[in-house]
């Protein structure tokens, strides 16, 4: 494995196991980087899926004003989660689940996306009330899609002259149908509790990176097994969100500490019996 060093530069290391934990973006990225004679399409790519299927959740915001304070900004930066959306129920329009996520990510945040590239006086209606507003945030299910993918820039290089990743999502008929769902149930609450006006804030750019090397039963299908441990090389595995074949409706830092935990046994049992 080659690496470089904090002065810069570059150093060879042996390992017996390697485990890559760069998430959706850099884990593809150095996979993709680094394609050989052995490897042509980049390592663990022998089914093409490397970069593809990343997710990032069904994402927008529902902010409500009050005639009283509210001050959402004090306290936890996440004080409630609704979770009756998380379900599978296509009665609504659209297969998997969402939830509503009470939240404030403080003022810079939350006039980006009140009224993005520009101004105006509906603008500083909600700004002059912030004390008296609260914020919502929507998180589902986003349809995993192989058009939805990471790849490397043939033109932009980084500091290192490695090639830069390039990252495309197309939202899915599927989203578009749960965020207008959810958009209006989040109205709903804040109408049922006395908001007097409301607000839907777009999609965010990005929010839980995921997807672009999953996991597979068959070699062909993705990038890993169940363990992590990649289809093409027995001693190389991946150890971050990448791995993800769905993203659920659920913010993902727990379940990928779980999958690093189970990975982490499962990799010192196949070391103690020398299979790897």
């Amino acid at each position: 494995m080659l690496y470089v060093d904090a002065d810069g530069k570059t150093q060879r290391q042996k390992a017996r196991i390697v485990c890559v934990a760069g998430n959706a973006i850099e884990t593809p990225r150095l996979l993709l980087l680094s394609a050989s004679s052995l490897f042509k399409d980049g390592l663990a790519n022998s089914s093409g899926q490397v970069g593809r299927n990343y997710m990032r959740h069904m994402t927008g915001s529902v902010y409500a004003a009050f005639n009283e304070p509210v001050h959402m900004y004090r306290g936890t930066t996440m004080a409630g989660i609704v979770r009756d959306e998380s379900r599978h129920d296509t009665k609504r329009g659209f297969v998997g689940g969402y939830e509503l996520e009470t939240l404030s990510l403080g003022i810079p945040f939350m006039a980006a996306f009140l009224n993005p590239g520009g101004w105006g006086s509906d603008f500083t209606w909600w700004m002059d009330r912030y004390t008296s507003l609260a914020g919502m945030w929507l998180v589902g299910e986003d349809m995993p899609r192989e058009t939805n993918r990471v790849t490397l820039n043939q033109t932009v290089k980084d500091q290192w002259g490695n090639y830069v990743p390039n990252v495309h999502f197309d939202d899915h008929d599927n989203d578009i149908a749960m965020r207008s769902h959810a958009y209006t149930q989040a109205e709903r609450i804040y109408g049922a509790v006395g908001a007097i006006k409301t607000f839907r804030t777009p999609p965010y750019p990005s929010t839980h990176n995921l997807g672009t090397a999953r996991m597979s039963a068959r070699p062909r299908d993705g990038v890993c097994n169940k363990w992590g441990q990649t289809h093409d090389i027995p001693n190389l595995f991946i150890s971050d969100g990448s791995q993800f074949t769905t993203g659920g409706s659920e913010n993902p830092t727990l379940t990928i500490v779980t999958l690093a935990i189970r990975q982490a046994d499962y990799i010192a049992a196949q070391m103690s019996r020398r299979t790897i």
